[in-house]
């Protein structure tokens, strides 16, 4: 073991070697290219980038780094080589854990480096920059960070069997959480609000979506989540709360939406028209509180619901519509959205739901169930994502 007091530079290691770190300020940039070195740092010992590129790098299998805190490094904010807290370059197995990264550029970039860690990190950046990101890695595990403030917050691209759970990611200025070209990764657990854009998966494969919150997207083009052409995708005990759209399906084939629960959205599902290759089945979903439960801009949409509860759904064992004509028209034509909350539309909508000659029973559950109304009948909040989804419905017709 080798225990180093500041500010001594780091020195050259052996394959192996656990290097100590007592508190106090150390000057970088460094970089470890020894395979299996552990870097273990007491409380109170941060390592300083001055100012120049990344502070720590890290480039040989098996590295370890725990406990660290990292200050000051460069202003480079290239999407994928910004200059960042730690980097993990071909760095297979490398183990990243505890790391403290504010007032940051970029938070961790793993590049690579096929089975890397990185867990239980503190990271809040200048919004300039990924926070926490992974290229071309497989079977990376992303697991508790805490990650605020950066361009996008988590942000995947090429990965197979990455494991992405128990993150909170909030404050993004674009997206908290961000996938694309992942296979077979599983996302759970997390906590992803009031970001700038939402949250996204985009353009994988037999992903699974389960047991994490998407809330509080509030805004002209703002979403819990988007599905953009994406393949037997599972979403699973899911909650979408408050949002302007609570989960957004662009051309994205085979989904099973399952158990999730959809409250005080402006719209919870909406199918967006590209080139018509939606489809989705949904069984066992609660809907309360919002003001549409389901629109669609996409003709030829295939939606398949089944035993789904719906706060506007009779006790009785009847085909239930969960959308309107005026939703479906406010789909296509998003300027309607400024009537949603008017006097005639909702005794409209009212009298639709109790004649079924006027619904359009092809997006009708045939086992709907009825869901506990929230208290207040029209929270405050969908006023302003009736007017919010006049902006947010004409970008997505652009």
């Amino acid at each position: 073991m080798l225990v180093l007091h500041p500010p001594a530079p780091l020195p050259p290691l052996p394959p192996g070697q656990t290097v100590v770190l007592e508190a106090g300020v150390y000057r970088g940039p460094w970089e470890i290219r020894t395979p299996g070195v552990r870097l273990l740092a007491r409380p109170g010992a941060v390592l300083d980038g001055g100012g120049q590129g990344s502070a720590l790098t890290l480039s040989a299998p098996g590295i370890v780094v725990e406990g660290l805190e990292v200050r000051d490094v460069g202003l480079g904010d290239d999407f994928y080589e910004p200059d960042a807290a730690v980097v993990l370059y071909r760095c297979e197995g490398c183990v990243v854990r505890g790391l403290r990264a504010r007032g940051v550029t970029g938070g961790i970039r793993v590049e690579q480096s096929s089975r890397a860690v990185v867990e239980n990190c503190t990271l809040e950046g200048t919004l300039a920059a990924p926070g926490l990101q992974a290229y071309r890695s497989d079977e990376v595990v992303l697991r508790g960070n805490r990650i605020e403030g950066f361009l996008d917050n988590l942000y995947v691209e090429y990965g197979e069997r990455l494991v992405v759970e128990n993150n909170r990611l909030e404050g993004a200025a674009r997206y908290g959480l961000h996938l694309m070209f992942t296979y077979q990764a599983q996302v759970r657990g997390n906590h992803s609000q009031r970001n700038r854009v939402g949250s996204a998966i985009m353009h994988g494969a037999e992903n699974r979506v389960e047991v994490n919150l998407f809330a509080e997207e509030v805004g002209p083009l703002r979403y819990g989540l988007l599905l953009q052409e994406e393949w037997k995708t599972v979403l699973r005990d899911n909650h979408f709360a408050r949002n302007t759209i609570g989960l957004l399906s662009l051309d994205s084939r085979d989904t099973r939406l399952e158990a999730n629960r959809f409250s005080s959205n402006g719209t919870a599902l909406l199918f967006a028209r590209d080139t018509d290759q939606n489809t989705l089945n949904a069984t066992g979903n609660t809907f309360v509180g919002n003001l549409h439960d389901l629109a669609v801009d996409d003709p030829r949409a295939r939606v398949v619901l089944k035993g789904n509860a719906f706060d506007r759904a009779a006790p009785l064992p009847i085909p239930h519509l969960p959308s309107s004509s005026f939703a479906l028209l406010s789909a296509r034509q998003p300027d309607l959205s400024l009537f949603a909350l008017s006097p005639g539309m909702l005794l409209w909508e009212a009298a639709e739901a109790r004649v079924p000659g006027l619904r359009l029973l092809a997006l009708a559950d045939p086992e709907a169930l009825p869901a506990s109304r929230p208290i207040t009948s029209i929270a405050p909040g969908l006023v302003g994502l009736a007017l919010l989804s006049l902006l947010g419905g004409a970008w997505l017709r652009s």
